[in-house]
């Protein structure tokens, strides 16, 4: 039985949606076939370990919590994949408190989506599911994943990027500039952030300039993009399952009454505030035509392969009803609930879509694991020390 290692919650905006999301992976995975370790990162960035953290109604009495819980870091020495206790003295040595097979994160945002733990697990030398460094770092960036789509001919809408240094310095000259590239109104967002946070919408000058503060406040690049009025979103997944890249079926998120998906209609619905992504209302299959279906898979896996991802990913595309154009709008590549909705509308069961990505994760390491990782050289036998520049320590 292969001991998976699942990673949530992290220095992030978003970490309540990833215990969220880590609790219905925990609960769907096949206990038959994997002994789940849970592996919580902190808002400060400590990590924990321990069975209390498998069930969501313990986060609710955190200082209880924390109680019951092993605080642990990991080794760094490639191909352990263990974790281990957290030295509390200079006398007390750590002793291993988990040894990994296989991870599954499923942080969500900033530490954790894009690409800073996937570089601990390389170095870590451990299989992983989902994107690599370079995916997620790019993916993770808003105007990056654009200028990316425009490049192979994948439809995006147009942007003005800023950063909130020269916003706060230059606000008028922003402003004018955003004016005279758009008409009213416009949508503002955070570059490097998911779930609707820090997302307004400015119907003018004053809107404009409160949303940019807003934005700001959450990250130093900020996107104003054309606002599509007769918006309709639709949503896919894209996973990597062996060696083959699998559409799922589309999706229509219901947005009742405000024109943009905000965070409480994702989440707060106390009916579905338990179920994260999942719980959002929505339309599967989404109504569109068969035609535009095939166009915005199409675009999805063509996204998929040129951004190089892996594991599973959403991607969310706007509709412009008005003409029926289709505009990439963003890529999720840790989906809040790993997407499973949309893949049981496939008939694929939550368990089995995690199961194939942990086993494609574990090929994916072991065919990697094949290329060379050193160069025989014999550059330092040639080298005369004392002719080299500077200090020797």
């Amino acid at each position: 039985m292969k001991k998976v290692g699942v990673f949530f919650g992290g220095r992030s905006v978003e970490h309540e949606i990833s215990i969220i999301s880590a609790m219905q992976v925990m609960k769907a995975m096949d206990k038959t076939k994997y002994e789940v370790v849970p592996v919580y990162i902190s808002k400060e960035g400590v990590w924990y370990t321990g069975p209390w953290l498998m069930y969501i109604n313990n986060f609710r009495n955190y200082k209880n919590l924390m109680k019951n819980v092993t605080k642990v870091l990991p080794s760094m020495n490639a191909g352990e994949g263990t974790l281990l206790s957290y030295p509390e003295g200079l006398l007390k040595s750590s002793k291993v408190i988990a040894k990994l097979d296989v991870i599954l994160p499923v942080f969500h945002g900033t530490y954790g989506e894009d690409g800073c733990f996937q570089g601990i697990f390389e170095v870590m030398g451990v299989p992983y599911a989902g994107c690599g460094v370079a995916a997620a770092a790019i993916t993770m960036n808003k105007s990056f994943t654009k200028e990316i789509c425009k490049a192979v001919d994948i439809p995006i809408i147009e942007y003005y990027k800023l950063d909130s240094d020269s916003w706060f310095r230059e606000k008028n000259t922003h402003l004018a500039a955003i004016e005279q590239r758009f008409k009213y109104p416009v949508i503002v967002k955070p570059d490097d952030l998911g779930s609707s946070i820090g997302v307004s919408k400015a119907a003018n000058a004053q809107d404009l300039e409160n949303a940019i503060d807003v934005a700001a406040s959450y990250t130093n690049n900020i996107l104003i993009e054309r606002c599509v009025t007769a918006i309709k979103e639709v949503n896919c997944s894209v996973a990597e399952i062996g060696n083959e890249i699998k559409v799922s079926e589309c999706e229509e998120p219901v947005i009742s009454g405000a024109e943009l998906l905000s965070f409480d209609e994702k989440y707060m619905n106390a009916s579905q505030a338990s179920e994260g992504m999942a719980g959002t209302k929505r339309k599967i299959p989404a109504d569109i035509s068969a035609q535009m279906k095939a166009d915005i898979q199409g675009y999805a896996a063509k996204i998929f392969k040129h951004l190089n991802c892996s594991g599973v990913c959403r991607i969310d595309f706007i509709v412009d009803e008005s003409n029926q154009s289709v505009y990439m709008n963003e890529i999720n590549t840790i989906p809040g609930s790993l997407a499973f909705y949309l893949w049981e509308a496939t008939d694929k069961k939550f368990a089995t879509l995690i199961s194939e990505l942990l086993e494609t994760a574990i090929k994916r390491f072991a065919r990697n694991a094949k290329t060379k990782k050193t160069f025989k050289s014999n550059v330092l036998f040639n080298i005369d020390g004392s002719k080299l520049s500077g200090k020797l320590g």
